[in-house]
């Protein structure tokens, strides 16, 4: 059962300079529209940005020096059962509120790495249903976010000319394109990769353990029993001494675990009472009555001196930026500990399990002779090496028997001609007739196309409509808002103006929402300095949108659709219901 995600409503605020943008959206086609650089591309990276992604932050760099708060309303669709969720992007901190009403919050995201982050991957992942794996240093991983948007998202700068790259450093994956294309596809072949590189990393375990099981001498149990043999007391005692002070330092850590868990929940209630202080000034009418600006309180003395400098809100914005990057060091802080405690941890468990075995600390020299004789301690080492090299070489048959490439060669095969199929009838419908070579059909083979201009646009766009109607015929894969950035180039001509938006009207899924930005262009004339304008330039998109999409097309312009940079433009008002909402869930 697919996994279907739409989404309901964009807000973004600025409350340092007091502009709002606001729009809701349908659940069928939304055209996106407003002259150039009124902040089309920046709705479509806006909702991007908000789910974590920082590739898009670039393009956002306008409105992201405005300290913005992005918000995102959606909802998921499982077994026909709807849920609404919220985020919430603010300072280096995502809230999620989940269908119920709990929030989680993610502190500290602005790098992909961040451990904070790769939480808001897994969690992402497993509200999609998103489950791809690439290979990155050898080992298997989750796909980023980016794997999660990328066949449902062309952007404006690249993805109408290189495929694949709409988020950039995908293709430093190892065989990202075959992988990606296998998932997206439900190609589910008898060669499991995850598993297979779990029995490589076992079998190279065991082998490690054999090497140094024959090395037995260096094995802690075998080494105190030598030791003892020797009679080397003081050898023996430094060893015990060692793991003492071991324990020692991780009872410290644990101490400086807790009080950093006890500071980060300190500052997060600093920051809320901070918050409803801002809202609160923001909303004062003293006349002539002076009220405390946190609870509200009438007071019988002038404030002007107590919060004339303190409580105002240029005062609170700095005070909340302190306390977000305190909240992100001392969350940096917190890992780091984790960390330290996990591997004193394990190296504790690893060269001193004997130890802790042990009733107490205080073992006598006699204990250990008639327990752990040496010639016990040679005869359970030579029991582990035959065990362990008999698992491996089960390991090496069973990894032997996973290479079945032909299973995988058929099933990709079908694929391609599926999707040949598909790509050749929508080049048919845009006129293009001469892509006929096997390495820009075979979608497998497929890299890049020989063409410019508006044929290169045209193709591309047959691709990316072919590859996400094959998508939609997978079985479990998670379906998004189909996201299109500027499908008009401006060096169209009439005919292909025609085409393009014949065929975008025509196959839009039904399956999902799609999100369109057009140009909004006003000139009427047909002449212009004894040229012929184009089409392009004399679009007006709410005729396009009567002429070529459904009736029940949702049609919205970025601010007045006349002027640019109009994305923030709306004057905020404070009891805005979305605004107060807004501002208590990050509370």
């Amino acid at each position: 059962m697919k996994t279907i995600i739409n989404f309901d409503r964009l807000f973004v605020v600025s409350e340092s300079h007091n502009v709002y943008f606001d729009q809701r959206f349908s659940n069928g086609i939304n055209i996106i529209s407003g002259c150039n650089t009124s902040g089309k591309s920046t709705l479509l990276q806006s909702i991007l940005f908000t789910f974590g992604i920082n590739d898009v932050k670039d393009g956002l760099n306008e409105i992201i020096r405005y300290n913005p708060i992005f918000r995102l309303d959606f909802s998921i669709t499982k077994k026909g059962v709807e849920k609404k969720y919220v985020i919430l992007r603010e300072a280096g901190v995502i809230y999620l509120k989940e269908d119920g009403g709990s929030i989680v919050s993610f502190n500290g995201i602005d790098a992909d790495s961040r451990f904070e982050h790769v939480k808001l991957k897994e969690k992402l992942s497993q509200l999609f249903g998103f489950g791809m794996l690439l290979e990155q240093k050898g080992e298997l991983k989750k796909a980023s976010i980016e794997c999660i948007f990328l066949p449902y998202y062309i952007s404006q700068s690249v993805g109408w000319v290189y495929l694949r790259e709409s988020f950039s450093n995908l293709g430093f994956y190892k065989d990202f394109k075959d992988t990606y294309l296998d998932y997206y596809l439900g190609i589910e072949n008898s060669f499991d990769k995850e598993s297979f590189y779990q029995l490589t990393k076992e079998r190279l375990q065991l082998q490690s353990k054999i090497s140094s099981l024959n090395k037995y001498s260096n094995e802690p149990r075998l080494v105190i029993s030598k030791l003892l043999d020797e009679e080397f007391g003081e050898e023996a005692q430094r060893y015990i001494d060692s793991y003492i002070h071991l324990v020692a330092l991780l009872d410290e850590e644990r101490d400086i675990y807790t009080n950093l868990s006890n500071k980060l929940s300190l500052t997060k209630n600093h920051i809320k009472i901070l918050k409803r202080t801002k809202r609160n000034i923001k909303h004062q009418n003293y006349n002539n009555v002076d009220r405390c600006p946190a609870c509200t309180q009438i007071l019988p003395y002038s404030l002007e001196g107590l919060y004339g400098f303190h409580q105002n809100i240029n005062d609170t914005d700095k005070l909340l930026e302190q306390l977000n990057i305190k909240i992100q060091s001392t969350q940096s802080d917190i890992n780091s500990s984790r960390t330290k405690i996990k591997k004193l941890e394990i190296e504790i468990s690893s060269k001193y399990s004997y130890f802790l075995e042990k009733k107490s600390q205080t073992v006598s020299v006699n204990e250990w002779i008639d327990n752990k004789a040496n010639v016990r301690l040679l005869n359970n080492i030579h029991n582990e090496i035959e065990e362990h090299t008999k698992r491996s070489d089960e390991i090496k048959e069973l990894i032997g028997e996973m290479g079945e490439e032909q299973s995988l060669f058929v099933e990709r095969s079908h694929k391609e001609k599926d999707f040949k199929d598909i790509f050749q009838k929508y080049l048919n419908e845009m006129q293009l007739f001469n892509v006929k070579e096997a390495r820009y059909t075979n979608l497998y083979k497929i890299n890049s196309f020989p063409f410019q201009g508006v044929e290169l646009h045209k193709t591309v766009m047959s691709y990316h409509f072919a590859l996400n109607d094959l998508i939609s015929k997978s079985e479990n894969i998670h379906r998004l808002p189909f996201m299109l950035d500027a499908i008009l180039k401006e060096d169209i001509d009439d005919r292909n103006f025609d085409l393009i938006l014949s065929f975008v009207g025509k196959n839009l899924p039904k399956d999902t929402q799609s999100f369109i930005s057009i140009s909004e262009y006003s000139e009427d004339k047909l002449l212009k300095d004894g040229k012929e304008v184009s089409a392009f330039r004399r679009a007006r998109v709410k005729n396009i949108k009567d002429r070529y999409f459904p009736d029940d097309t949702n049609l919205f312009f970025i601010g007045d659709g006349k002027h640019e940079r109009t994305f923030l433009s709306k004057p905020l008002d404070l009891n805005l219901d979305i605004y107060v909402d807004t501002c208590q869930l990050t509370e």
